[in-house]
């Protein structure tokens, strides 16, 4: 299914450049989202270098993990990664399950752990000179509002590149927001 492994973002995730305002919306550096209520947020900080490498998404029983990637500007990095993805999770003796979801080419991979097999779905889109991998566990592997509700808040996501040079692969700068933050009121 390699060859046939595309990526979709008609709906999002956007480029900072699709976007009016960012007015509403939450930064973590390369990386925006919009206030949506019941959401928890946490940043994934790096043991060894103590930078921010994920932002997850957590609401009802499940969780999106993200991680933009700078990418070359004329090739796709999805049918790549994906394939690194399915070698190595077969290669530690895990099972991945090829099939197409709201973003095009995803895994669902079964990995095992001391714990007993950690199931995970594995999602990717790629945008103009970036990349964003998803990585969906909890309710939504099996429960289709669930798995929709993730994938509407990754189709939400904004990707704001920067004009740094970075090598394709590379991970793009995440940083945690300052202060405390809330949803904006809006008085209509």
């Amino acid at each position: 299914m390699t060859e046939l492994v595309t990526s979709q973002r008609d709906a999002g995730p956007k480029d900072i450049t699709e976007i009016p305002s960012t007015l509403g919306f939450i930064s973590f550096g390369s990386l925006l989202m919009p206030t949506i209520e019941g959401v928890i947020v946490r940043g994934e900080i790096s043991d060894t270098s103590g930078q921010v490498v994920s932002v997850s998404f957590e609401h009802d029983g499940s969780s999106l993990q993200v991680s933009p990637f700078a990418a070359p500007k004329s090739e796709e990095m999805w049918p790549d990664v994906y394939a690194q993805i399915k070698a190595s999770i077969n290669a530690s003796g895990g099972s991945v399950t090829e099939g197409n979801g709201g973003f095009g080419g995803q895994l669902d991979v079964s990995v095992p752990t001391p714990d007993g097999n950690k199931e995970m779905r594995f999602i990717g889109v790629d945008g103009p000179r970036w990349f964003l991998r998803g990585v969906i566990t909890g309710k939504a592997l099996s429960d289709a509002a669930a798995a929709a509700n993730m994938e509407d808040i990754f189709r939400s996501l904004v990707v704001d590149r920067g004009n740094i040079p970075l090598p394709p692969r590379e991970a793009l700068p995440l940083k945690l927001p300052d202060g405390t933050f809330a949803p904006p009121k809006f008085d209509l």
